[in-house]
Parts: C-alpha cells; sequence; structure tokens
C-alpha cells in the first residue's frame, strides 16, 4: 500500500523505509499472540528506538523467558553496541490500559533498585502504543535451568545463592518494595568455569509497595500495614 508515494504498513498506516514490506512493530505484534507466531515476516527489522532485536539461525528473536505480562528477547543498542534484555508487553495486552499501568509499574519498580544482585532497569519505552522496557543482559541461566541441566547443587554454592539473593532482596526492601514471586526460575545465575560467578533477581512483575506506618495522619488505622 502506498500514500503519496509512500509505503505504508498494510496494518497500521505506519510509513516504511529500506523497501520494507511490513512495520517491524506489527510484525511483532503477531510474534506475541500465541497463535500467530507462524504467520511472522521475520525479514523485517525487528527495532523498538535504538534497540534492535537479535535472532537466531533461522531468523526467530533470540527468546529470554516469557511471563503473564510480556516476553523478554535478547537485543542489541545499536548506539552502545552491547547486548540488552528487551522485554515487551504481550499483545493481548495492547489497548488494556490497566494492563499497561501494571507493566509501567513493573519497570519503575524494576528501575529503583540498584544492586550488584537485582538485574538493573535503564529504560522504559513505547513505541505506536505498544510499551517495551530494557534491562541489564545477564549473561548466564536462570537458576532452574541450572538444576535441570546439573542436578541438586553443592551444598556450599546453594548457600552462596542463598546470600546473594538475601542480599538482593534486602535492596528490593529498601525500595519498599516486596517481590512476591521469589523462585527459581526468577534468579539468574553465572558461571565461570564452573564456578558460581554471579546471581541476579529478576521479574518485579508481582512487586507491592510496603506501608511503613501503621497510622494514618488523622488517626485512623491502615489495615493493611504489611503491604499496601
Amino acid at each position: 500500500m502506498s500514500a503519496k508515494g509512500k509505503l505504508v504498513c498494510q496494518v497500521c498506516g505506519t510509513a516504511l523505509s529500506g523497501g520494507s514490506e511490513a512495520c517491524p512493530v506489527c510484525a511483532l505484534r503477531r510474534a506475541l499472540g500465541p497463535e500467530t507466531t507462524s504467520l511472522l515476516d521475520f525479514s523485517s527489522e525487528l527495532r523498538f528506538e535504538h534497540y534492535q532485536l537479535l535472532k537466531n539461525k533461522d531468523g526467530t528473536p533470540v527468546e529470554l523467558g516469557r511471563g503473564a505480562m510480556g516476553i523478554t528477547y535478547k537485543a542489541l543498542d545499536v548506539h552502545l553496541q552491547c547486548p540488552v534484555a528487551l522485554k515487551i508487553i504481550n499483545a493481548r495486552f495492547i489497548g488494556d490500559d490497566s494492563a499497561r499501568r501494571r507493566f509501567v509499574r513493573e519497570a519503575r519498580a524494576a528501575a529503583s533498585v540498584r544492586h550488584p544482585n537485582v538485574a538493573s532497569v535503564f529504560h522504559l519505552g513505547e513505541s505506536s502504543g505498544n510499551y517495551f522496557y530494557a534491562m541489564e543482559f545477564v549473561d548466564g541461566e536462570t537458576l532452574a535451568k541450572s538444576i535441570q541441566r546439573s542436578g541438586r547443587l553443592e551444598s556450599d554454592v546453594a548457600l552462596e545463592v542463598v546470600t546473594q539473593v538475601a542480599a538482593g532482596l534486602m535492596a528490593v526492601e529498601k525500595q519498599r518494595l516486596v517481590h512476591r514471586d521469589i523462585k527459581a526460575s526468577n534468579i539468574m545465575v553465572g558461571w565461570d568455569e564452573g564456578r558460581l560467578d554471579s546471581v541476579k533477581i529478576i521479574d518485579l512483575g508481582l512487586a507491592n509497595g510496603v506501608c511503613r506506618t501503621d497510622y494514618f495522619d488523622d488517626g485512623r488505622f491502615c489495615r493493611n500495614a504489611r503491604v499496601c
């Protein structure tokens, strides 16, 4: 389709460049849909602002994980030329204001925490109403995959993982947040020649704020004194 001599996306009307036949945003929306992955045209460049999704040998995006709110892909910051993890809101939530608010809250909660044992979030973006955020790329695997691959951890390694996770949770708590979804699949571990190198908490999607007082200024009692 064209408008005044310019090629535009047949789905959303976005102007196209470089001879592309499909809008990368619309292409990724189809990819995020549970029933439409096979319809995706991976010949288009999957790019969100200055982040470009990296691809497998078969042309599909490199997926790092998926959750209730969205899918996380490995991407390249084209400005800094370094890898990042890019989480993109699931297509079924496009147009859902409540879901978008939860997604933005998740990004802001994660960005408020700066600690070696918590994966850092450093950019929140929006493209054609589709929210995404960029976070630190952790070179490793989830603790769940590590245990599935190699079996039970040695006791000294397990203690070190618990110690580092506890340190990360203390940093989360200092920001008046409760993670609420700590599990092996939300803990990234890195290995260096078979030795534990790093431990990082990921996914603050279910984080809630903590109420620090039992009473309001007017003297009323807060019934949600623990989490509200």
